[in-house]
């Protein structure tokens, strides 16, 4: 017969409460007779004492009342006679206050007294002589009288005697109780120690069982079977573990080739990838790395490095790493291809961008990180040349425009002469020249930080009336594309430090860019004012803010468009025309306001709608050297 927990602990339950309950039962009836006893017993005493006492009083003057009758008083029979009636009611309340028969039988021999006496008084005072009377009252009656009151005290003294002996059979009885509840508790007591064995060891050992079988599966030992001793739910649980066992035993045969082949498929893929790739967990160590790494590695003279810390490549930021792999997020990804990191292998240099992407539930307990370090030598190259022909171009195409600009310059002293039409024709010819001009300027300039000798001629500038200068220039082609250009400039702004050229050029390319995105009927604002800057120094600035209608920036992007050759039309999928552009405009004004000092950011236009590119240039004029680390001459006039 299968006889499960709950039936046994509800069994054990009920003879736990029912023998408690019995013990309590047993001890509340014994106390309860206890107290009724002395209570009975307490109240007899004191009515008997009270009886007694009345009654012995009345005798007393009763006998008042017969020595009345001896002297001849006239009230002595009516005296006499409300005594007796008044003893006569004491012996009766005595005779109801003893209750038993035995107790009863104790007042017998006073009321014989009693009877004795009266009929002794009743002769004496039938005496004619009153003193023959006396003498025979003292003789006769009064010792009658005495051996009644002494018998009315004794009857008291076995009536306490008695009570006496019932406390005393009441208290035995008590301490029979007690002994009585005391066996049950005791019994009680080994029933529950028993029970306690018994459940111990048909639930406490189980659980004890299907724990060492947990363990074993956790260590990975499938084979390990319980004992199923029991057919209650302990044993359905035994038993259900042992099927879930054999289960993952069978799971893991028949899975563990398919594991093996996903591990070989990512080793593979690991080791057919050209790039270095290492993967980090959450501290920092070297799980597991391709041969591209290792051999990188090699070639930087760490043979074997087990933690991050153990990549002593010069250029490679631990710190930023260290925060992107703990922090489970995107480390901002470097585009900039001269921050690359230089290694020597076989002679052959080779530069290495690095990129950390977050591999979140590496394990149960946390994530880690795959770093990569892209091999951008070619791009490297190709960078270098680039920039090498840009410089070239520039100072080649400086010479010829210098002098065809002289040229156009002087036929414009003697265009009075020329017809309207070649006059036109002059005026764009030297506007285009003007505008070509300071593209190479800007070349040459771009070449200039890149080698680290931009020279800044430091100055005190009005901001706003160089952006009034800025706005008058960008006029005619805000009213060809019917945009209207709105400056709010603060006109008590304090003058700054800084290079009038460079900041014109800053401006001029942002206004520039705000015109080319900015639609037919759009506007653009220009403002300035004395603020503090957004690092923690918080210090005084002048911000200068470019905010236009177009179609803005995304956020994904905002940071990027300062990144040189960068294109945000290359970036996204739409298939429309575009503005033209070389992508170095808005670069330069990044390089040109980190020497000054200065921030420059771009975020969303006013409403949510556009974009606002903000330049903060430090009231103190402070500069700084690029973050390439390059030096920076300057030069104050």
């Amino acid at each position: 017969m299968r006889v499960g927990l709950r039936v046994r602990f509800g069994v054990a339950a009920v003879l736990m409460v029912c023998t408690t309950v019995i013990a309590s039962m047993w001890t509340l009836a014994a106390l309860s007779r206890l107290s009724n006893v002395a209570t009975d017993t307490v109240r007899e005493s004191e009515a008997v004492t009270a009886v007694t006492s009345k009654l012995s009083g009345a005798l007393e003057r009763e006998d008042d009342a017969v020595l009345l009758v001896l002297a001849g008083d006239r009230r002595g029979a009516t005296v006499l006679s409300r005594e007796r009636r008044i003893v006569d009611g004491a012996v009766s309340e005595l005779f109801d206050v003893l209750g038993p028969a035995d107790e009863r039988d104790l007042a017998r021999p006073l009321l014989s007294a009693l009877q004795a006496y009266r009929r002794a008084a009743d002769g004496v005072a039938a005496m004619a002589s009153e003193r023959e009377a006396l003498v025979q009252y003292h003789r006769q009656a009064n010792p009658l009288l005495r051996r009644a009151v002494t018998l009315t005290t004794t009857t008291r003294d076995r009536h306490f005697e008695l009570a006496r002996q019932a406390v005393t059979r009441a208290r035995d009885q008590a301490g029979a109780s007690r002994r009585a509840v005391l066996l049950i508790t005791m019994a009680a007591l080994a029933f529950a120690l028993l029970l306690a064995w018994h459940l111990s060891r048909t639930v406490v050992g189980p659980l004890r069982r299907l724990t060492r079988g947990a363990n074993a599966i956790r260590e990975g030992r499938f084979d390990d079977r319980i004992e199923v001793t029991s057919h209650d739910e302990l044993g359905e649980l035994s038993s259900a573990f042992n099927q879930m066992a054999l289960d993952l035993a069978e799971f893991r045969r028949t899975n563990i080739g398919e594991v093996m082949r996903a591990k070989n498929t990512l080793e593979a893929t690991m080791e057919a990838l050209p790039d270095a790739v290492v993967l980090l967990d959450a501290d920092c160590r070297i799980l597991t790395m391709n041969h591209a790494a290792l051999t990188v590695f090699e070639a930087a003279g760490i043979p074997a490095p087990v933690t991050l810390d153990d990549l002593d490549i010069a250029g490679l930021d631990h710190n930023a790493i260290a925060t992107a792999v703990r922090a489970g997020i995107n480390a901002p990804r470097l585009t900039d291809l001269t921050a690359t990191i230089p290694v020597d292998h076989d002679g052959t240099l080779q530069r290495l961008l690095p990129c950390v992407v977050p591999v979140p539930g590496l394990d149960r307990q946390q994530s880690g990180a795959i770093l990569v370090l892209y091999d951008v030598t070619d791009l490297a190259r190709l960078d270098e040349m680039r920039s090498e022909l840009v410089a070239v171009a520039s100072h080649e195409l400086q010479t010829p425009l210098t002098t065809l600009r002289m040229t156009l310059l002087m036929l414009q002293e003697s265009s009075d002469v020329l017809p309207p039409r070649q006059r036109e024709l002059l005026a764009t010819s030297l506007i285009g020249v003007e505008q070509l001009t300071e593209t190479v300027h800007e070349f040459l300039d771009l070449t200039r930080i890149e080698a680290g000798e931009l020279r800044l001629n430091l100055d005190p500038v009005h901001v706003p009336r160089l952006l009034a200068d800025v706005v008058r220039n960008a006029e005619p082609q805000a009213a060809a594309q019917d945009i209207r250009v709105r400056l709010t400039a603060e006109s008590a702004l304090p003058n700054i430090i800084a290079d009038q050229r460079r900041l014109r050029i800053v401006f001029d390319n942002i206004v520039s860019n705000a015109l080319k995105y900015t639609p037919c009927g759009g506007e653009i604002t220009v403002s300035s004012r004395v603020s503090t800057s957004n690092d923690d120094r918080r210090e005084p600035v002048v911000a200068v803010s470019v905010t236009d209608t177009g179609p803005g920036v995304p956020a994904g992007f905002r940071a990027r468009i300062f990144d040189k050759f960068f294109r945000l039309e290359q970036q996204q999928a739409e298939n429309r025309p575009h503005p033209r552009g070389a992508g170095i405009g808005l670069y330069m004004c990044r390089q040109i306001v980190d020497l000054h000092g200065g921030y420059i950011e771009c975020t969303t236009g006013g409403d949510g709608k556009g974009a606002r590119i903000t330049v903060e240039l430090p009231l103190d004029g402070s500069t700084r050297s690029l973050l390439t680390g390059s030096t920076v001459q300057t030069e104050l006039q």
